[in-house]
């Protein structure tokens, strides 16, 4: 079905799971052609959204790999102010 669709096609939906998973998952999707991901409770579920979103942006827009995206994601987390 895919192939012979004229627009892009977006899979969503499913549970949270672990960061680095969702950044290979991302990671994977990219490098199969999709030209963007939608995230959603991988990234507002998580730990720290604003690194999530951050290590997202670099897999996708920045060809980061999974690994190297995981550790911004912890730095930046790391780096957030406490509440």
């Amino acid at each position: 079905m895919t192939s012979s669709c004229p627009v892009p096609v977006v899979m969503a939906g499913g549970k949270k799971i672990p960061e680095l998973d969702a950044l290979t998952m991302a990671h994977n999707a990219v490098q199969q052609g999709a030209s963007g991901v939608d995230m959603g409770r991988n990234i507002f579920q998580s730990e720290s959204p604003v690194a999530m979103i951050q290590a997202v942006k670099a897999v996708v827009h920045e060809n980061e790999t999974p690994q190297k995206a995981f550790e911004l994601y912890n730095t930046l987390k790391n780096e957030a102010p406490k509440s």
